[in-house]
């Protein structure tokens, strides 16, 4: 589901970050959030009513790299059987289909199993509900993160 892109020159970007005051590192996670909740109003608006609590962000450090990802997160926790099925599942299902009615350009791990006893044997139809809520995400998310980031430097720097 989520977005990726390479930036030209990370490396080179690392190693001033590695050198860089506590107070850069504080600054670019502080405009990450709030760029983040800016992100996130706007692909709420596309999800339908019902999954719109599924919205949420999670802003991680690996390999010395702050990475964002914005997308719909199972807030139940593990499912185990005989509960009921969280509600992240049926977002997913929702968006990509099931059955026969899975959505053709999207890529899945695991084909459809055959010789199961099955309620419906057509699915349920794919709406592709997601791809339309994260469309155009990166304007308002670097326009937020670059007045964040300005904000941020009055607020420790005093300029």
């Amino acid at each position: 589901m989520p977005a990726t892109f390479k930036i030209e020159g990370l490396e080179d970007c690392l190693k001033c970050m590695d050198a860089a005051p506590a107070n850069v590192v504080k600054m670019t996670k502080a405009s990450l959030k709030k760029a983040a909740s800016v992100t996130k109003r706007q692909v709420k608006r596309g999800i339908p009513k019902k999954y719109q609590r599924l919205v949420s962000y999670r802003i991680r450090k690996v390999n010395r790299q702050q990475s964002l990802w914005i997308g719909l997160f199972n807030k139940d926790g593990q499912m185990k059987r005989g509960a009921p099925i969280p509600d992240w599942f049926k977002a997913y299902w929702k968006n990509y289909g099931t059955l026969k009615h899975r959505d053709p350009s999207h890529h899945f791990l695991n084909p459809i199993r055959t010789g199961r006893k099955k309620r419906n044997k057509e699915g349920q139809p794919h709406e592709n509900f997601y791809d339309g809520a994260v469309a155009g995400w990166e304007g308002p998310f670097i326009d937020a993160f670059q007045q964040a980031m300005i904000e941020q430097e009055k607020k420790l720097y005093d300029r």
